[in-house]
């Protein structure tokens, strides 16, 4: 299963898509642009997209009890994103996704989605591979949260996407981290100490 990470966030979504059937799948995408602080999606809505980043920088985000931000995770460029709870169960989202600064995304209709599985196994092959790519990564920001440290967890994002720490508020980089942005200050003091 790590193969299919390693290719995802080599080569992005579209990498599941052979060549036979890319112009077919890019029929059903529409190309859009969020601007700095649109959002894809809003807690309370029913989700209706699969977004695929092309460029930009997107943060999926739900409100706590204290009306606090908390932040679930970060989307870069080339990567997949979705409530996809929200469109399997048809249910209305405890998620905000939200456009960090302006982006380029293609988005496909849940509809779509359904169209292309009706249509032939390949596409139901393409459906259970992107299933496994979100399974992936919720099972690792999860793992991440409950087995290390949060110190660990501020070097694997600095290793991963140095990047963040100029395009997010500390803030947001600390409710991530699962701290609060007193604590990813010593965290930081510690690490460039080092």
């Amino acid at each position: 299963m790590k193969n299919i990470l390693d290719e995802y966030s080599k080569y992005g979504p579209l990498f599941l898509v052979d060549e036979m059937h890319y112009a077919e799948f890019c029929s059903y995408l529409r190309e859009t642009v969020y601007k700095k602080s649109d959002f894809f999606l809003k807690e309370g809505e029913e989700c209706q997209y699969l977004g695929f980043l092309k460029t930009g920088f997107m943060r999926t985000f739900y409100i706590n009890e204290s009306g606090e931000d908390v932040n679930f995770n970060f989307h870069f460029d080339n990567y997949f994103f979705t409530d996809y709870e929200s469109i399997l169960c048809h249910t209305k989202s405890k998620m905000n996704i939200k456009a960090v600064k302006d982006s380029e995304v293609l988005l496909l209709h849940k509809d779509d989605l359904q169209k292309l599985y009706k249509k032939d196994a390949y596409w139901q092959e393409f459906g259970r591979k992107m299933t496994e790519v979100i399974y992936l990564n919720a099972k690792k920001r999860i793992e991440e949260l409950l087995y290390y440290s949060p110190e660990r967890r501020y070097n694997n994002l600095l290793t991963e996407n140095s990047k963040i720490f100029q395009l997010v508020a500390q803030k947001h980089i600390a409710s991530y981290l699962g701290v609060k942005p007193q604590s990813l200050s010593r965290i930081r003091n510690r690490t460039l100490k080092r």
